[in-house]
This record gives structure tokens, sequence and C-alpha cells, in this order.
């Protein structure tokens, strides 16, 4: 037995010695709220989206977002691959834009967040119209997303399957038929790429029936590694912007209990600098007071809406939409011409500042700080706290609800002052932030050991200041 038991264990070093390696599984590098989060720290990236439609010949304009991103510290890009563009006859693809935007994104350091859509004309030639958004056929589109995949294998690490197809302007099928879609599209991607993110489709409504029933009813929590969210609230939507917190919180729920591994991203939300003839945003939603929809309040609202995405500690990754503002020619609609943080020439608006200066504070892990407030009952108060103590601080009043005229101009004479008691010691450093130009600004408030004391608040503007400890003395 015992001549038996070396012989077996030479056979088997022999053959360990003779197997070819096989290499070690590449980690997919995009965060994960669920994998990096230590003692509650956590890093959650501020990305931006955009389009580009295929036909507008985007490579000039794609240059000119990328310089975009990297002055504001951007580190990722999500946008659409445009299934209908590329494969414009069946099986023959011409890659030629998104070469060169890989290629741009690659030498800039920048990770592409790609989702892929829309149905090719040959798929629907009975409806030259609509074809786009009809249902495509499962195997069909597994072939696209095979080919995409392999083609991009080593530069993209998430493919995001449609784009709000819980949204009929976008997908005209059922919520069976994109879970089909959905099913034979993720498998395609892991056996071209096994560490690639699969990416759920962005929920428009969040949590809905349509994502219910993709969960539920179908199982597509197995499928998918993260479930993407959109929100435009205040603009497309008609909720006011303290309720991102608990829509996330509600897709979490759902989540957690049908696809516990996934991650949650919030990888579209704005906020638009403009409004219809009747003072409205849009006809989902209103304004209440004169600054709402204006360039100078898109600022405070980009940099408000980021805290509350932040603060819901639920998400992995945000990207806003978008970065430039659309000419009038576009045939955009409404808001969505207005949501950029840079005009139609390329200029920053307050917006870009706002994320300058979120992306600068909160670029490191943080976890919300354990504070107390006192005073101010329509005061939103967020603070978080980075491992080398520093806290950043984020106040302002929330958002009215409607009374009366939709479309309203009225004077916001709401002011509040608050106080904060921080888990910081004596001698620590106070400095403001104005969010419209991301730079340093005098305030009335000041420190007192560990309260904060002053901060004065009103409406249309928000408080944003880093504190930073005192040094120990040695």
């Amino acid at each position: 037995m015992r001549s038996l038991a070396v012989a077996l264990s030479l056979a088997l070093a022999c053959a360990t010695a003779h197997a070819p390696l096989v290499p070690p599984q590449r980690l997919n590098p995009l965060p994960s709220r669920q994998r990096d989060t230590q003692a509650g720290f956590f890093l959650q990236p501020a990305g931006l989206a955009e389009d580009y439609p295929e036909e507008a010949d985007p490579v000039a304009k794609m240059r000119r977002d990328i310089a975009v991103l990297q002055r504001a510290g951007i580190r990722y890009l999500r946008f659409g691959i445009g299934w209908d563009s590329v494969e414009s006859q069946p099986g023959i693809y011409d890659w030629s834009v998104w070469d060169s935007l890989f290629k741009v994104l690659g030498d800039a350091g920048i990770f592409p967040l790609p989702y892929v859509c829309y149905t090719p004309r040959w798929l629907h030639p009975e409806d030259p119209k609509d074809f786009w958004r009809l249902p495509a056929e499962p195997g069909r589109f597994a072939s696209f997303m095979a080919a995409a995949v392999a083609r991009y294998r080593d530069q993209a690490r998430s493919w995001e399957l449609w784009n709000e197809p819980d949204n009929d302007y976008y997908w005209r099928g059922t919520v069976e038929q994109y879970a089909g879609l959905v099913k034979a599209g993720a498998e395609a991607v892991r056996r071209a790429d096994p560490t690639a993110r699969v990416v759920l489709g962005g929920m428009s409504k969040m949590r809905s029936p349509f994502l219910e029933d993709l969960l539920r009813r179908f199982g597509l929590g197995s499928e998918v590694d993260v479930v993407n969210l959109h929100g435009y609230l205040e603009t497309w939507d008609g909720a006011r912007a303290e309720e991102y917190p608990a829509r996330i919180e509600a897709v979490a729920e759902l989540v957690g209990e049908k696809a516990p591994r996934a991650d949650l991203w919030l990888a579209e939300f704005g906020y638009g600098d403009w409004r219809e003839r009747d003072g409205r945003p849009s006809r989902w939603s209103y304004a209440v007071h004169d600054y709402e929809h204006t360039a100078a309040f898109q600022a405070v609202a980009l940099f408000r809406a980021h805290v509350l995405a932040l603060a819901s500690q639920r998400l992995s990754l945000t990207t806003w939409y978008r970065i430039d503002d659309l000419p009038n020619k576009e045939a955009a609609t409404g808001s969505n011409k207005h949501l950029g943080i840079v005009d139609v020439h390329g200029n920053p608006k307050p917006a870009f500042h706002a994320l300058r200066l979120y992306q600068d504070l909160f670029v490191r892990p943080v976890r919300p700080a354990d504070v107390q407030v006192r005073g101010g009952r329509e005061a939103v108060v967020h603070v978080f706290e980075a491992v080398s103590g520093e806290l950043i601080v984020a106040a302002w009043l929330r958002s009215s609800p409607q009374s009366g005229n939709p479309g309203g101009r009225a004077r916001d004479t709401r002011q509040e002052t608050v106080a904060v008691r921080l888990p910081v010691g004596a001698g620590a450093e106070l400095t403001a932030f104005d969010v419209e130009t991301g730079q340093p600004i005098r305030t009335g408030a000041a420190l007192d050991g560990p309260l904060l004391t002053n901060v004065r608040l009103r409406g249309g503007s928000i408080f944003v200041a880093r504190i930073v400890p005192a040094r120990p003395q040695r």
C-alpha cells in the first residue's frame, strides 16, 4: 500500500509538472461596493455619459469630449454603440467610429462603459420608422455582442444590454422579449470575456413592474452583474431631488433579494438649465422658484444629486448626463438639449466647476460620518469622512413641493442656520467652496472644537466645506 501511495504521488507530481499553466483570471478593475468596501470606506467614482450618433461623424466631438473629461478629472465615460449602424447589413460590421473612440479613451486612461442598442433596419424592413426600437431576435443580438466583446475585450470591462428597455420610446417589445435578449446577450458576453461585467439596461423608472418582472418572473438576477438605474428628478421626473436615496434603496432591496451579487449603478442622471414656455422643465415635472433650471442652479443640483447618490451607500458608480449642450438644430427634445456641463461651444458652465469640485473632494474612499445636527426644519445635511480623518460637509434647504403654478418663478425667501457636531478635535481647519466656480470662499461658518456653527442656508444655494483635522504634535 505504501509503495502504491508513493507511485501515485510521483505520477501526480509528473502530471502536474507537465500540465499547461492556466493564467490567473483577470480581476475586473471596475469599482464594486460589495467587493471593495473596507470598514465602511468606499470610493464611488463619478463619470459622465454622452451620445455619439454615427451618422454625425462624431470622431472630432469624441476628442473634444475627452479633453473635457480630463479637465474635470473624470475617468469613466458611458456611451451607446449603435448595433443598427455597425451592422447595417447582416454579418457585415463597420467598427471604424468605435475603434477611434476606444483608442482615444485608452490613450487618456479613461474607462469605457458601453451600452449596446438598437435593432438594425434589416431585421424589421416592414417598419422603416420604428425598426430600431422593435424587439430583435436574441440569437442575432448574441452574435453582435460576441463580435463587439471579442473586438474590445482588452478595453471594455463591462457591457450594458440595451438602453432604458422599460421606456417604450426605446423598446417596443414585451418584458419577456427583453428578458430573452438579456439571457442571450449575457451568455455571449461571458463566452467572449468571462471577466467582463454584464449590465442590465438602464431602468428609467427605477423600481417598476418591468424590473420586478425581469428579476422575479424571468430570473435575470443570475444573468447580470450590475443593475443600472437612471434618474432625472426635477427635470424629466417631478419627484424632488431628496427622493434619490429612497428610490435607490427601493431598487437595492429588490436586487438584494433577487440578484444579491449584483452591484448598483446610477449611470445616467442629470438636471437641465432650461424651461418650456409655460415655465416647466418638461411636461412630467414642475418648477417652484425663479432660480430653478438656470445655469447657476444646475451646478447646485449637480453637486446635490451626487451627494445624495453617495449618501445612499448603495451605488458602485455614477455617470452624469451629459457632457455638452446641444445646438438648436439637433432633434433632441426640450431639456435634453440643456443638460451639459459645457455649452454648445465647449465653454465650461457652472456645472462643470461643480463636478470638478466634487471630483476633487471625493476622489478617495469615504463613508458617512457620525454627526449631530442642530436647528433647521428644512435643512439637509450630509457629512462624509475620509480615511485621513478629513471631513466633507454638504448642506442645503430641501426642494419645495409644487404649490399652484407648475411653472413657478416665486422668490425663495427661506433661510435657516444650523450647527453640526462633528467627529473632529480642536485646531481643525475649515475651507468652504463655491460650487459655481469650484473656488474657496469666505464663510460665516466657524469651528468651535467639534462644533461647526453658523452654517447659513438659503434657497437656491448649497454649503460645501472641507475640514482638515489638526496635525498631531510630536
